[in-house]
């Protein structure tokens, strides 16, 4: 089985949903616009809302994520009706814990030898 490459973005996406799940519990569905925002705020870039879809299913392709429709606003009032939601899967979760504890550890510092 080949690994897969995650991108900055995709990454961002992920620790982004970690971290609500931190604070509000695990299994808590998080909107598209939601999460293009902060994505876009973490890599100081604005994404093409199409290409930051095609990210996110690509990483329900994988195992990483799944998306539920909000139909009926039953699982967020605040998004709109045809938005899709997103959670961490097991693998999702474990990835963006890796990642997350990674990006905590100090780097290495090197001393130039005179």
């Amino acid at each position: 089985m080949s690994e897969v490459r995650i991108s900055g973005s995709q990454k961002n996406a992920m620790l982004t949903i970690h971290f609500i799940e931190l604070k509000h519990g695990l299994h808590t569905p998080v909107h598209t616009s939601y999460l293009r925002k902060q994505v876009d705020l973490s890599l100081c870039k604005e994404m093409a809302s199409n290409h930051f879809l095609v990210s996110l299913r690509t990483l329900a392709d994988n195992g990483y994520l799944v998306y539920q429709p909000n139909t009926g606003l039953s699982l967020n009032a605040r998004a709109k009706e045809n938005e899709n939601m997103w959670q961490l899967t097991d693998k999702g979760r474990q990835y963006a814990e890796v990642c997350h504890s990674t990006r905590l550890r100090p780097k290495r510092s090197y001393r130039k030898r005179c």
